[in-house]
């Protein structure tokens, strides 16, 4: 999302915020911030941490760094508004199924992700679509005030994360159950 250059994804808008107010790099930021949501699940939801949400802090800004580059070089730099439209929502479908997919295994999914995941379960009655579009919301806000930049891949990743989430839950349940992987009960 962020090498078609239209809006960071909810999460990366908060991160461009914190950084440009703060003057530490997106990695730094990143690693920082996903530091605060590991301490705020380990004090509230420590049963919920995994060896996957450990590495994602550390781990997760090289490889956010290391795919644009490869990105950079694949996508074509000139390219319609609807190509790059189909690019956003291909790319919202992939991290959907990929978030589904961690937060059902015993891998663990990145503390940040978790926080809608938490919501959804303690907050009866919340779907899990309406607490990640409304997590992915508060980020856009703060991330915005902060000097995030916003386009039309952040409205796309904020209509389709959720729903994404909550339509492949039971895809990634099923695929585990089949493929004979642990999963979370």
């Amino acid at each position: 999302m962020s090498r078609c250059g239209v809006g960071a994804d909810p999460f990366m808008i908060l991160i461009q915020g914190i950084s440009r107010q703060s003057g530490l790099s997106y990695g730094q930021t990143s690693t920082a911030l996903m530091l605060l949501c590991f301490a705020a699940l380990f004090l509230l939801e420590r049963n919920s941490i995994r060896p996957g949400t450990v590495f994602c802090i550390f781990c997760l800004g090289p490889l956010v760094d290391f795919y644009a580059w490869l990105f950079s070089l694949i996508l074509p730099h000139d390219r319609s508004l609807p190509i790059t439209v189909l690019l956003i929502v291909l790319a919202c479908v992939v991290v959907s199924l990929g978030l589904s997919i961690s937060v059902t295994s015993h891998a663990g999914a990145c503390s940040n992700d978790l926080i809608p995941v938490i919501a959804h379960e303690k907050l009866a009655g919340m779907q899990i679509r309406t607490a990640r579009m409304l997590w992915d919301g508060v980020c856009i806000i703060a991330g915005y005030c902060l000097g995030g930049t916003l386009g039309i891949g952040t409205v796309i990743a904020l209509t389709l994360y959720g729903p994404g989430l909550q339509f492949f839950l039971p895809v990634a349940k099923w695929l585990s159950s089949h493929l004979g992987l642990p999963a979370k009960q």
